[in-house]
C-alpha cells in the first residue's frame, strides 16, 4: 500500500493553520425594514408533532418571510432531539398574506418579547431589546416573523389573540375582562403585583415573582385553594405574609428552558424537573403577557432550534443550486446530504460530513492517481506519489475550496441557542453584508470566523461524496474539474516494453481461477504485477510498483464505497473503524498468503526475499485461527500486500479502467469482508476505550505500556521495529492478560483472581 511521506509534518502543518472566512447567511431570512405601510408576507406553517405522548401538545407556528423560500419540496421535514424521544418538525408553505405596518410592528414585538423572556428568563435585557423596533432600519438585518398559529393546519391563520398578550396590560383592559366575564361565575377580581386583574386574564399567562425574578407559565385558577386551605393554615407562601387569604391561587409550571435540540443525543433532563405543577398567590405575580397558553409557550421554546436547521437548509439549498449551475446534468441532489457535508463533528449534531468525507477522499485518491498515472507512463512511484500529494492535499484542496468561497458555507461550531438573534432584536450588535456568488446569485455575510485548513478540505471531500451518493462519478469528476483538479474518464493506452511470452513466466490457469475468472487481455501486465524491484532484466524493466501505486487507491474507493452502500445507517465512527479495518496492509498480506500468492511470487533477484515470505508464512498459519480481520497478527511483510494491489492496478488497466470488474476480480481474495458484528478495533485504540471506561491509568515511558488496572500492574515492552507496531503488539498482550484475569462487568472489570503485579514480556 502506498504510504505517503510527511504525514505528521502535514498534520502539525495543519493544525496550526486558521484563516479568517466568511459566515454565510441565507439571503431569504434578511431584509432592509422601510416605511411601507403594507407589507407581503409568505407564510410556512410550521407543524411540532410528538413522536411521544405529552401533558402538553405544542401549538403550531407561522413562519413568515419576505421572499418565497426555495426547498427541494413544497414539505421540508426533519427531527428534533428531546428528552423523550423526537420530535417530528414538518414546514410547508400556506399562503401569501398582507401585513400593515401596525401588525407587523406588534408581531415583531411579541416574537422579541416572548424569545428574550424563554432564553434570558429575566426581563434584564428586554427594554434594549424592544427599544428599536419602530424605527427604520439603516442596515441589512434577520427580517422574519414567528407567529402562533390558529386552525386546521389545512387552513391555519394567526392567532391575533396570542399575539396581543404582548400588549398586557392596556388601557380599559379590566373593563373588557369583566364584560367578558359578567355572565361566568369565575369572572372576578384578584390582587396581583400589576394590580386588580380579572381572575381570566390568569390562566393562560406568563407572570413573574418579582421577590426572586423567577419566571411561570400559568394554566388555571385553583378555586379549592387559598392560603386559609394551605396545611396548618399556614399565611406564608416561601416566607412571604399573604395578605389577601380568601383569593384562590395560580395553578401553572417553571417557564420553559431553551435548549439545543440539535445534538446527536437526548438532551439530558434538568434534575429536579421543571415541568413539576406549582400553586402560585396571585398578589405575589406580575403579568407580562396575557392569554397565552402553555401550549404556546412551549412551541416557542424550540423556535431557535428550529429556525437554526432551516438555516442550515437554505444555507445548504444556496450552495447547491451553486453547484448545479455549474457540475451537473438535470441531476437532482438532495439538500439534506448538502447539510451532512457542510456540517462538521464539532457541531455535535446526529449528521455530519464524515461518511461523505471518506467516499470522497477514496474517489478523489483514486482519479487522481488514475489520471497520473495515464499521463506520466515513464514515472516512479515516488514522482507519482509526491504529484499525487501536491494535488489532494488539505493545503491544496483548502486553496481551491476557498477560491470557489466554499468556507463560508460551513458550520463549524455547536449551536448556542443564547447566542441566537431573535429578528427584530436590538440588545445585540451584528452586521451583515452582501457577497456576490455568481452574477445571478447573492448571499450574506455575518461576522468573520477561522476555520483550520484540514476542515475546509475536508468539506471539499464530502461534497465529492454528495455528487457520488446522488448522482454519478461523472458529475462528482465535474464538479472536480470546476473546482480546478484537472481530471477525465478517457482512456490512454499503458505504453511499455512488452515480455515475451508471459506465459511462459506466470501460470495464467492458477491466475483466471484466482481472480474470479478473469482473463487477462495483456497478459504482460500480470508478469509486471509480479515482479519486484530487484529482478533488472531488459526484457522486463518494470517492477509492480507503479501498477500498485494504481490499485491501491482503487481497491480503498471499492472496498469504502461497498461499505458505504452495504452500511448506510451506520455511524460516521463505526464506518471510519469498517474502513480502516478493511484497507490495510495487514489484510491484504493475509489474502495473499490464504490465496497461495505467496508461491508465486515473484520475479526476483533477493535472496532475502523468499526465507522472509515463508518465515510470516509459518506465522501466519499459527495465527490464523484466532484472526478475523488482521489486526491481531505480528507485523507481516509489506511486499504481500502491495502483490493485492499490483493485481488490482493490473486489472485495472486491462479492463480499461473498469471498476466494477476489478472489485468483482478482487473481492474473492478479501472475503470474508469486514462487517459490523465482526469488526475488531485495532488494539491500542481497544486498550484506550478500556482504559477510559474504566478509569485504568495508562502510560507509556522507558520504553514500555504500562497499565495501572485497579492495582493490577500490566507492562509490556515497546520493543518492535516502529512505534507504531510495537504499541500494536505490546496493547494486544495487556489486553489479553485483562481479559484472562478479569471477567466484564456492566459498569466495571471485578478482578478474577487476586495479585498485585502482572508483568507481559
Amino acid at each position: 500500500m502506498v504510504v505517503e511521506d510527511n504525514v505528521e509534518a502535514l498534520k502539525q502543518c495543519d493544525q496550526a493553520y486558521e484563516e479568517e472566512q466568511m459566515h454565510y447567511v441565507p439571503w431569504e431570512l434578511v431584509g432592509r425594514p422601510g416605511n411601507d405601510s403594507e407589507i407581503l408576507y409568505h407564510c410556512y406553517l410550521i407543524a411540532l408533532q410528538p413522536g411521544y405522548s405529552c401533558d402538553t401538545m405544542p401549538h403550531d407556528i407561522l413562519l413568515a418571510t419576505r421572499a418565497r423560500l426555495e426547498f427541494d419540496d413544497e414539505t421540508l421535514t426533519f427531527e428534533l432531539d428531546v428528552d423523550r424521544g423526537n420530535l417530528k418538525i414538518r414546514m410547508k408553505y400556506v399562503t401569501h398574506i398582507k401585513l400593515t405596518s401596525e401588525e407587523v410592528l406588534l408581531c415583531q414585538k411579541f416574537q422579541v418579547t416572548l424569545l428574550r423572556l424563554l432564553l434570558d428568563h429575566n426581563q434584564n435585557k428586554l427594554q434594549e431589546a424592544l427599544s428599536g423596533l419602530n424605527q427604520n432600519s439603516q442596515r441589512d438585518v434577520f427580517d422574519y416573523l414567528l407567529i402562533p398559529s390558529t386552525g386546521l393546519h389545512e387552513n391555519p391563520s394567526i392567532d391575533w389573540t396570542c399575539v396581543s398578550s404582548v400588549l398586557f396590560p392596556q388601557e380599559n383592559i379590566s373593563d373588557k375582562h369583566m364584560d367578558c366575564c359578567s355572565n361566568r361565575v369565575q369572572g372576578r377580581y384578584v390582587h396581583t403585583v400589576n394590580g386588580l386583574i380579572c381572575s381570566c386574564t390568569l390562566q393562560n399567562s406568563l407572570v413573574v415573582t418579582p421577590h426572586d425574578g423567577i419566571m411561570y407559565c400559568t394554566t388555571g385558577i385553583l378555586d379549592d385553594l387559598n392560603s386559609n386551605s394551605l396545611l396548618k393554615r399556614k399565611r406564608k407562601w416561601h416566607g412571604i405574609t399573604l395578605r389577601f387569604e380568601e383569593e384562590p391561587f395560580l395553578s401553572g409550571q417553571h417557564l420553559f428552558t431553551v435548549q439545543n435540540y440539535l445534538l446527536g443525543c437526548r438532551n439530558q433532563k434538568t434534575k429536579g424537573s421543571r415541568n413539576a405543577s406549582v400553586e402560585l398567590p396571585p398578589e405575589l405575580c406580575e403579568v407580562i403577557m396575557s392569554p397565552i397558553s402553555i401550549a404556546s409557550i412551549f412551541s416557542f421554546s424550540y423556535a431557535p432550534s428550529i429556525i437554526h436547521r432551516i438555516e442550515s437548509f437554505l444555507i445548504a439549498g444556496n450552495l447547491k443550486r451553486m453547484l448545479v449551475d455549474h457540475c451537473t446534468q438535470n441531476d437532482i441532489i438532495p439538500t439534506i446530504k448538502v447539510v451532512e457535508a457542510i456540517t462538521t463533528k464539532n457541531c455535535q449534531e446526529n449528521l455530519n460530513l464524515t461518511p461523505l468525507a471518506t467516499l470522497g477522499d477514496s474517489f478523489l485518491k483514486d482519479a487522481v492517481s488514475q489520471q497520473l498515472f495515464k499521463r506520466h507512463q515513464n514515472h516512479n512511484i515516488g514522482l507519482l506519489t509526491e504529484d499525487r500529494k501536491k494535488i489532494i492535499s488539505n493545503k491544496a484542496l483548502c486553496k481551491l475550496g476557498c477560491h470557489k468561497k466554499i468556507p463560508g458555507f460551513i458550520r463549524i461550531d455547536r449551536f448556542d441557542p443564547k447566542t441566537w438573534i431573535i429578528p427584530g432584536d436590538n440588545s445585540r450588535a451584528y452586521t451583515l453584508e452582501k457577497e456576490q456568488l455568481s452574477p445571478s446569485r447573492t448571499i450574506y455575510d455575518r461576522e468573520k470566523r477561522m476555520i483550520e485548513m484540514k476542515t475546509v478540505a475536508d468539506v471539499i471531500e464530502a461534497l465529492i461524496g454528495v455528487f457520488l451518493c446522488s448522482t454519478s462519478e461523472i458529475a462528482a469528476l465535474a464538479f472536480m474539474e470546476w473546482l480546478g483538479i484537472e481530471v477525465d474518464s478517457i482512456y490512454v493506452p499503458y505504453i511499455r516494453p512488452l515480455p515475451a511470452n508471459p506465459g511462459e513466466v506466470v501460470d495464467l490457469r492458477f491466475f483466471e481461477t484466482l481472480l474470479n475468472q478473469y482473463s487477462f487481455h495483456d497478459a504482460s501486465l500480470l508478469v509486471e504485477a509480479l515482479t519486484h524491484g530487484s529482478y533488472k532484466r531488459p526484457e522486463n524493466p518494470r517492477c509492480y510498483k507503479r501498477l500498485e501505486f494504481l490499485g491501491d487507491a482503487v481497491l480503498d474507493y471499492l472496498i469504502t464505497k461497498h461499505l458505504h452502500n452495504e452500511h448506510p445507517n451506520l455511524s460516521s465512527r463505526l464506518l471510519t473503524d469498517l474502513r480502516s479495518a478493511s484497507v490495510n496492509n495487514d489484510c491484504y498480506a493475509r489474502a495473499a498468503i490464504k490465496a497461495g500468492l505467496h508461491q508465486h511470487i515473484l520475479l526476483h533477484d533477493s535472496q532475502h526475499l523468499k526465507p522472509r515470505i515463508l518465515a510470516i508464512v509459518k506465522n501466519f498459519k499459527q495465527s490464523s485461527q484466532y484472526s478475523t480481520s488482521g489486526w491481531e497478527s505480528e507485523p507481516v511483510i509489506k511486499i504481500l500486500a502491495d502483490i493485492i494491489e499490483s493485481l488490482a492496478g493490473a486489472i485495472y488497466v486491462d479492463s480499461g479502467y473498469d471498476k466494477e470488474v476489478v472489485f468483482q476480480s478482487i473481492k474473492p481474495l478479501l472475503e470474508p469482508l469486514v462487517t459490523p458484528e465482526t469488526l475488531k478495533l485495532q488494539p491500542g485504540r481497544e486498550l484506550k476505550e478500556l482504559c477510559e471506561k474504566e478509569n485504568f491509568v495508562r502510560k507509556e515511558e522507558d520504553g514500555k505500556l504500562e497499565v495501572n488496572a485497579n492495582g493490577a500492574i500490566y507492562v509490556c515492552g515497546l520493543t518492535a521495529a516502529n512505534k507504531k507496531t510495537a504499541e500494536k503488539i505490546a496493547s494486544m498482550r495487556i489486553l489479553e492478560m485483562l481479559k484472562k484475569n478479569y471477567d466484564a462487568g456492566e459498569s466495571h472489570i471485578q478482578p478474577r483472581l487476586s495479585c498485585d503485579i502482572r508483568q507481559v514480556r
